[in-house]
């Protein structure tokens, strides 16, 4: 510190002490960053079986017991130094890791902030050396019982750091967040049974044999039952990235994103390009404000992963993430959006079309997304004037779904069809109507762009009105909106300035149903247009194909609900409809079977 304003301070070097008090800091921020440590250490060891227990919320203790192969004899307490590892010795082995733990600081960080006993054992004679460190020094030695592998016990974590101990919360918010780790691990390693207990309870025992096992012990045996597999997917453009995984059927959804999990190289990550393309392909398939239980395992070659950006190593950097990405966000759409509602016996499941089986789920539906500002009344029109106006030339898409064949229309709303199987399947045909025409007009926008590079003098034919419409907007809103008219040019949407925060409507998207009630279909389609966000060309989409769709309660010919059932099968996400909600229920053959006693 400066004597005085003119007398500069003097640089000095930093205790040792000083330094590994701050250096834990970095690393052990609570009890759930020693879990995550000590888990990391016990997967490198070559554990099978990793067993975690804590008590009060791992402040009071917390102990982590494997079966690998253990400490070295003389190791046991270099071990315990700072910086010092058995998993990297030159610089280039940081660029090519493939074990969890490298930078060899962890138990030298635990024994700085708490105490901390090792026992280990290198063989199966059932002896093992332990030493006991506080403060970084080692005050005891000893040998105990124990199998081959290692057993870490920390006690008293911070409780020479009362600040930092004040900051923490309470038992039970810690055990939740240690319990988060050795679920994060558990089903990053599904093969290794872990087994959590706090305060002598049994709160996790995974069975160490496959991901369904892992999420049936975390989740419970119904929402295993309902995943959906990631098939395991090598991408042609990285040949050494392989994407795998599994997600739960839309009924199983959750408020949070705490149920979203990836792990990169068998390292839970928070990498935020990645989640942000997960949310993207399930996003659509859910109604807003849900997630689903996704779990989420990426594979790449070591020099593709750099894990040393963060000193709790929460995240990290990964080569061709966008590339990554676009691959996890069509594994995930696909998924959930070929994925129907299924009723078998009593109550509801979700199955894959055309697999077999049954998976009970809830018997509650989603919550149907609110159409924002939906108070258009319409004239029924019959389905092939509706969709004509929307086709376009490019090759249709397999279709995901069956053939359906109709049998006919229930109180106007729902579609009564049957596949070749014997399946029995009802559509919700204004969600089905209004999936098709979504579609439709992302593959025209599309196709309009690449049609010309310059989006800006790009532009889909619209309906051009007799009378331009004179459309009022707030200044917020006027000055986005104004910003995206080329855009908006894409869907037939033709805006025009006028003066403050007024634009003229000269033409509007050529779609179904956009004549009727023009006024507020176009002042509708401009908010939406000017709504903040990255998504909101695909409100307007939304919005429009909504407004487009035939009606619930409109009668519809037997040609007419064929030719809508065979559109279905032509999208990409055919189960639901774009704001999230299911569009078509499955009665498998072997439900109706149960349920009549056929």
């Amino acid at each position: 510190m400066a004597t005085s304003a003119d007398e500069p301070a003097r640089v000095r070097l930093l205790a040792p002490e000083v330094i590994e008090r701050i250096a834990a800091g970095e690393v052990i921020e609570r009890p759930a960053s020693v879990a995550r440590e000590l888990i990391a250490n016990a997967l490198d060891a070559g554990a099978t079986d990793v067993r975690v227990e804590m008590r009060e919320g791992g402040l009071r203790l917390l102990r982590v017991s494997d079966d690998g192969w253990g400490i070295a004899p003389d190791d046991l307490e270099l071990a315990a130094r700072p910086h010092t590892t058995s998993k990297a010795r030159t610089l280039d082995d940081l660029d090519h890791l493939t074990t969890l733990g490298f930078r060899g600081e962890a138990l030298a960080s635990v024994a700085t902030v708490a105490g901390l006993t090792l026992a280990r054992a290198c063989d199966a004679a059932g002896l093992a050396e332990a030493i006991t460190l506080r403060e970084g020094a080692c005050i005891a030695r000893e040998r105990t019982p124990r199998a081959r592998g290692v057993t870490a016990t920390v006690r008293d974590l911070f409780h020479a750091m009362p600040a930092r101990r004040a900051l923490l919360r309470g038992p039970r918010y810690e055990a939740a967040r240690v319990a988060a780790v050795a679920r994060a691990y558990a089903l990053a390693h599904p093969a290794v049974r872990f087994i959590l207990i706090g305060d002598g309870a049994l709160l996790l025992q995974s069975p160490g044999t496959d991901l369904a096992g892992a999420v049936a012990a975390i989740f419970g045996a119904d929402l295993a039952r309902a995943l959906l597999p990631l098939e395991a997917t090598r991408l042609d453009n990285l040949p050494d990235v392989t994407i795998s995984g599994a997600v739960a059927a839309r009924p199983f959804h959750f408020p949070t994103r705490e149920q979203v999990y990836l792990s990169v190289n068998g390292r839970p990550l928070a990498n935020r390009a990645l989640h942000a393309a997960l949310e993207a392909g399930y996003r659509p398939t859910l109604r807003k404000g849900r997630h689903p239980l996704l779990i989420v395992r990426v594979s790449v070659a070591p020099e593709r992963l750099d894990a040393n950006i963060h000193p709790a190593k929460l995240e990290a950097l990964l080569r061709d993430e966008a590339s990554i990405g676009a691959a996890l966000r069509r594994l995930t759409h696909e998924a959930l959006g070929v994925t129907p509602v299924e009723i078998a016996g009593a109550g509801r499941r979700s199955l894959p079309i055309g697999a077999g089986g049954t998976l009970p789920l809830r018997l509650t539906f989603p919550a149907t997304r609110r159409r924002r500002g939906l108070r258009l009344r319409e004239q029924p029109r019959g389905y092939s004037a509706r969709i004509e106006a929307l086709r376009w030339d490019d090759d249709a898409p397999a279709a995901p779904l069956p053939t359906l064949e109709p049998l006919g229309q229930f109180d106007g709303a729902l579609i009564v069809a049957h596949s070749a199987e014997g399946h029995l399947y009802l559509v919700d045909q204004h969600r089905a109507h209004e999936r098709i025409l979504y579609e439709r007009l992302l593959a025209r926008r599309h196709a309009t762009a690449e049609a010309v590079p310059d989006a800006t003098e790009s532009s889909a034919p619209g309906q051009l009105l007799l009378e331009p419409l004179l459309i009022e907007l707030t200044p917020l809103q006027a000055q986005t909106l104004a910003a995206r008219l080329h855009e908006l040019a894409t869907l037939g949407l033709e805006l025009q300035p006028f003066g403050g925060s007024a634009f003229l409507a000269r033409a509007l998207p050529s779609a179904p149903g956009a004549a009727q009630s023009v006024a507020g279909f176009a002042q509708a389609l401009a908010q939406d247009a000017a709504e903040e966000g990255d998504d909101w060309l695909d409100h307007v989409c939304v919005s429009l194909a909504c407004r487009s769709a035939i009606r619930r309660g409109q009668s519809l010919s037997e040609v007419e609900q064929r030719q809508l059932l065979v559109d279905l099968a032509t999208t990409q996400a055919p189960a639901v409809c774009p704001h999230g909600s299911p569009l078509i229920v499955r009665h498998s053959r072997a439900a109706l079977t149960r349920l009549f006693e056929w």
